[in-house]
C-alpha cells in the first residue's frame, strides 16, 4: 500500500467566496474536472454528505467514493475523508481572500492506495498534482463564464 501525499496551491483572479461556493458544489467538479462524473449518494452537500466521484474511462474508470466531514464557510475550509472501497484518506481544501476579487486555493491530498508499491507514490503524486492543476484551471475557466 502506498501513500500519496500532495499539495496544490493557486492564485485564482476570483473572489474567495465565489470559488469556494463552487469548490463545494460536489456534482458541479464534473464540470471541470476532466473525465469525471460525480453521484450524491446522501446529502446536501455540507458535512455528513457522501458522494462518489468517478474519473476514467470504461474499465480504466476508479470510483472515489467521499464523506464531507468537516466545513466552514467562514473560513471556507472542508475536510473530505476517502471513504474506500479504493482510495481512503484526507483531503483538506481551503480558500483564502488575497484581495477585494483574488483569492488562493489550496487543495491537499494525503491518501492510501492498497495496489500501488510504495517506490510509486512519489511519481504517482507529481501526475495528480499535475492533473489537479489542470482541473483548476478548468475551474478557473468555469468561474470566468458563469
Amino acid at each position: 500500500m502506498a501513500r500519496v501525499a500532495f499539495t496544490v496551491e493557486r492564485d485564482l483572479a476570483f473572489p474567495a467566496d465565489r470559488v469556494f461556493e463552487e469548490l463545494v458544489d460536489w456534482r458541479g467538479h464534473a464540470r471541470w474536472v476532466p473525465l469525471t462524473r460525480v453521484v450524491v449518494e446522501s446529502g446536501d452537500g455540507g458535512v455528513g454528505t457522501v458522494f462518489v466521484a468517478t474519473s476514467g474511462v470504461g474499465l480504466l474508470a476508479l470510483a472515489d467514493r467521499m464523506r464531507v466531514d468537516a466545513m466552514d464557510p467562514v473560513t471556507r475550509t472542508v475536510l473530505v475523508t476517502k471513504i474506500g472501497p479504493v482510495l481512503t484518506g484526507v483531503v483538506r481544501l481551503a480558500v483564502a481572500s488575497t484581495g477585494a476579487s483574488t483569492s488562493r486555493l489550496d487543495w491537499v491530498e494525503d491518501i492510501r492506495v492498497p495496489v500501488l508499491p510504495q517506490f510509486l507514490a512519489r511519481p504517482v503524486a507529481a501526475a495528480a498534482a499535475k492533473g489537479f492543476r489542470m482541473s483548476i484551471d478548468r475551474l478557473a475557466g468555469q468561474l470566468a463564464v458563469s
